[in-house]
């Protein structure tokens, strides 16, 4: 298989990415181009989302673009899926998550669960859009924001998903993150 050359990203490019039709590898390397990735895919996803996180990453996911990408999804059509994988969301549900706010009040579209302890020990991270968007992290377990997205990498995606349907099948439901009804 061909490489396909890394570009550096740069915060004027996500309007030039297509997700499903542009294939390129982009190199991330800060938490602000990792924001700007996962809004492009976001505001693009038309049927579901899977986020394999450590802690809910604070500095991508929790703001009010994001949030409102998720509700539009969540809300488009009853089939769509949010789920999210988080090892300890223990940080994130102190701080009021908006990610968490949404699947407390959206509990058919965006799920939370904690992945198997087969897979407690995996630092890495990565959001997958529609079977083909792509957000990824080798190591996420000490804000280290070397990595990548890509727009159209259906071939990786899809063996993203398939480690995450594999955790998502063993894992449980987050009781951290459960509604109480008072």
């Amino acid at each position: 298989m061909p490489k396909i050359p890394s570009i550096p990203f740069c915060e004027e490019m996500p309007s030039y990415f297509i997700l499903g039709e542009t294939k390129a590898e982009i190199k991330l390397s800060n938490a602000e181009e990792y924001r700007n990735a996962a809004l492009s895919l976001a505001s693009q996803a038309r049927y579901n989302i899977n986020i394999f996180t450590q802690d809910m990453d604070d500095p991508i996911f929790n703001n009010d673009d994001f949030e409102n990408h998720i509700f539009n999804l969540a809300t488009r059509h009853p089939n769509s899926k949010i789920r999210i994988l988080v090892q300890d969301s223990s940080t994130a549900v102190r701080k009021g998550h908006c990610l968490i706010r949404l699947a407390q009040s959206l509990t058919s579209s965006i799920l939370i669960k904690n992945p198997p302890q087969t897979h407690k020990n995996d630092k890495s991270a990565f959001m997958t859009v529609d079977s083909a968007g792509l957000l990824y992290r080798i190591h996420a377990d000490n804000y280290n924001y070397d990595g990548s997205v890509n727009f159209m990498s259906a071939q990786r995606a899809k063996k993203l998903e398939d480690f995450f349907n594999e955790a998502w099948e063993h894992g449980v439901p987050d009781l951290q993150v459960r509604r109480l009804f008072v």
